[in-house]
């Protein structure tokens, strides 16, 4: 009998002698019923505990931002259910999900007591979030920016990956409208009063760019307009009160208050290069061209939907001299939003750089920069220089005297919570839509009255509470559960200054 060979990389290890037996045959400590039975036990006790025993014992008291639905927006509930759109948007914000100092993401966390009502079921929560969260979509945008998108989501971003719904009825899209303005309780209803104020003021106002005067197309209707008819409109439109004040003519005196008065001579701080130009071209090209239009002319099929019509860039006056296009006040539009028209913020979206890279780069669109025959230079650039009109009326409206809001100012009428020391929140929206107003600015608008942030307030504010009152009488007449304690209906909304 030849003697075991030593293993190559263990020459000690000996192998086991080859007299041994085999191992015993290995046996299955549990059966098979054991195996079928612990399993359903194993899955059955988390299910349990983590669904059912939460549906049994979850009551938590409703929330105080809560604000039933109207009958319009409980109809675009099941619009938006019926379509999908649960699948793509999340509707709830969790406390990780708010960063402080972006501007308008997620103004709100999300709490139990908006959960407990017949409004919200079946609940929207939603597992993916492939589309934005839509819990705080209320008054982030207006009605025609809402028609345009959900025709064709590419004509207000080319990015999305939303599939259109131009296959919806005028009605269908009405109430989903309404239902995404009004979902995020009472909070997003001040937020969707500010926008519809802006938005009534400045179609009175015009935008210098030929609003149509409260005569754009409601709905879907605005898809069969032709682009030459796009144009036609831009031209002839309303144009707004021919008088001005102190020096600043309509609406240009109201459009350089939507900035803070620091922006309105501020000058870009980043270089005129061609690489920075590129930039802001592949940035315009990126987030802007859908409303503003390939030549940026304002002539799209998202400008068939809107009033006030997006800013036409081709106007080399307005590059040159504009009263409201300052390059300070370019980069706040893009930042935070253009309240009551289509202009959204991109303060989330894009870097303080990129802004003013864009900034420079719509200084050179009347010179042809949007052609990709023109090859960019630094030539292109027209630099701004602030007119007459503008430091006549910062003369009489000195930057370094405005009065920055830091407190209540005790308006009658306007504060419910006079001597309280909480803010009102129809007041702090007044100062989102106008952030260039002083507290005692009264600026007359012809056809309209008055506008300032104490006359703001109290539209906003009743605006606000049309919208409650509808809610809370429909919401008994669908059967609406549980019942509503009266006292819910006064607690005043809530403000979120550090993200405004």
């Amino acid at each position: 009998m030849m003697a075991e060979q030593p293993r190559k990389f263990l020459p000690t290890y000996l192998g086991a002698p080859r007299a041994w037996g085999t191992h015993p045959r290995k046996r299955m400590l549990m059966t098979p019923w054991l195996v079928f039975f612990g399993g359903i036990f194993a899955f059955a006790v988390p299910t349990i505990m983590g669904a059912f025993w939460q549906m049994m014992f979850f009551n938590p008291p409703i929330s105080n931002d809560f604000a039933p639905l109207t009958a319009s927006a409980w109809n675009g509930r099941h619009v938006f259910l019926s379509n999908g759109c649960v699948y793509c948007h999340s509707g709830f914000v969790r406390p990780q999900d708010v960063r402080v100092g972006l501007y308008f993401l997620y103004n709100r966390v999300s709490l139990p007591g908006d959960f407990t009502t017949s409004d919200s079921s079946p609940n929207l929560f939603g597992t993916a979030r492939i589309g934005p969260d839509l819990a705080d979509e209320s008054g982030q945008h207006p009605t025609d920016w809402e028609y345009a998108h959900f025709y064709d989501p590419r004509y207000v971003d080319p990015l999305s990956i939303m599939p259109r719904f131009s296959f919806l009825s005028q009605q269908d899209v009405i109430d989903l409208t309404a239902f995404v303005e009004t979902r995020s309780g009472k909070t997003g209803l001040v937020r969707e009063a500010g926008q519809e104020w802006a938005k009534k003021v400045f179609l009175l106002a015009g935008d210098g760019n030929g609003a149509p005067h409260n005569t754009f197309p409601a709905g879907f209707n605005g898809a069969k307009l032709t682009m030459a008819q796009v144009a036609e409109q831009n031209l002839d439109g309303f144009p707004g009160p021919t008088s001005s004040f102190d020096g600043l003519p309509y609406p240009d005196v109201l459009s350089v208050n939507m900035a803070p008065r620091g922006y309105w001579l501020m000058n870009n701080p980043l270089p005129v290069t061609t690489s920075n130009l590129y930039r802001g071209r592949w940035v315009f090209e990126t987030f802007c061209i859908g409303c503003h239009g390939f030549g940026g002319s304002a002539v799209s099929n998202a400008a068939k939907f809107m009033a006030p019509r997006p800013i036409d860039f081709t106007h080399i006056d307005d590059a040159t001299s504009g009263n409201d296009t300052s390059p300070g006040i370019y980069y706040y539009r893009i930042l935070r939003g253009w309240q009551g028209s289509a202009m959204e913020n991109f303060g989330t979206r894009l870097t303080v750089d990129d802004i003013w890279k864009v900034v420079l780069f719509l200084k050179t669109i009347p010179n042809g920069t949007l052609k990709n025959s023109h090859p960019i230079s630094v030539n292109d650039f027209i630099q701004w220089k602030p007119p007459s009109a503008l430091l006549d009326y910062i003369d009489k409206h000195p930057i370094q005297k405005q009065q920055v809001y830091q407190g209540p100012y005790f308006a009658p009428g306007i504060l419910p919570e006079e001597g309280t020391g909480i803010p009102s929140p129809f007041l702090a929206e007044a100062e989102r839509v106008f952030p260039g107003f002083a507290f005692s600015d009264q600026i007359p608008l012809p056809g309209y009255g008055t506008v300032s942030l104490a006359s703001g307030a109290a539209a906003i504010e009743k605006i606000y509470d049309a919208y409650l009152n509808a809610g809370w009488a429909a919401y008994p007449e669908r059967n609406g559960y549980p019942p509503l304690p009266a006292a819910l209906k006064t607690v005043p909304p809530q403000t979120y200054d550090e993200l405004r």
